[in-house]
């Protein structure tokens, strides 16, 4: 596939935020850009993921939403959740954009979860200079062309220790093909659903995944197909 996809003019984008304020000056944003954004503020307290993305189906051309969309009313999901399904649904993906003021806090081990299919995440305070990027970064990618630092390789990672205190539960690991001096944090979750262990038996237990080790930084990174790496040769082992 050869040239890049864009959005044109006059799409139409759902702008989901449960901060009115925010929602206003994102709309005002993509109207300047030639987009016909729409603000939705207000969530259904008992719909689900799923069923807010079939309300959006058939509407709307994209999506840019807010991680978090409870802080002044009830909803069942986040907008990781709902960028990731939209993005990944079929037969026809929804491109999605995530944007949230959280990236740098622990908000952000909530939104890894997801991480797989949010192409672009973007903090509010970015939005301005990066939102066409993001935009025709995911539709690129939701095409087949993937951008050089989404393409996963399948590598080693060692865990090293799990926090399971938090709402969302991580384990400290090395990634051997991203930055193998550096730990980061993975979500516990699909580990412990893929491998079948608890978490007290995970430290010092190697995995294999495909990672997007051309990440720039942690928070980029995304974890698919975990599996408990085969044993080491002993002679991967010092005396």
């Amino acid at each position: 596939m050869t040239g890049k996809q864009v959005l044109l003019p006059g799409s139409r984008i759902a702008v989901v935020d449960d901060d009115r304020d925010d929602a206003a000056t994102w709309t005002r944003l993509l109207a300047d850009y030639g987009f016909r954004p729409e603000p939705i503020s207000e969530f259904d307290p008992t719909q689900s993921a799923d069923d807010f993305l079939e309300h959006l189906r058939g509407r709307y051309d994209a999506v840019i939403a807010d991680h978090v969309l409870s802080g002044r009313r009830r909803v069942k999901f986040t907008g990781a959740e709902l960028v990731c399904k939209a993005n990944q649904s079929s037969p026809t993906p929804l491109p999605s954009v995530l944007i949230s003021s959280h990236v740098n806090t622990d908000e952000t081990h909530a939104i890894a979860l997801w991480r797989t299919g949010i192409p672009a995440l973007v903090d509010k305070s970015e939005l301005s200079t990066r939102l066409l990027d993001a935009l025709e970064l995911t539709i690129n990618e939701l095409a087949g062309k993937i951008a050089r630092e989404r393409r996963p390789i399948t590598t080693p990672i060692e865990i090293l220790d799990i926090s399971d205190r938090s709402e969302t539960p991580t384990a400290r690991v090395i990634v051997v093909g991203w930055k193998i001096a550096t730990s980061v944090l993975m979500p516990l979750e699909p580990i412990c659903r893929e491998t079948g262990l608890e978490p007290d038996q995970l430290p010092g237990k190697w995995l294999v995944a495909d990672v997007n080790c051309y990440a720039r930084t942690p928070t980029d990174l995304y974890f698919r197909n975990i599996e408990l790496a085969p044993p080491l040769d002993e002679e991967w082992f010092p005396e």
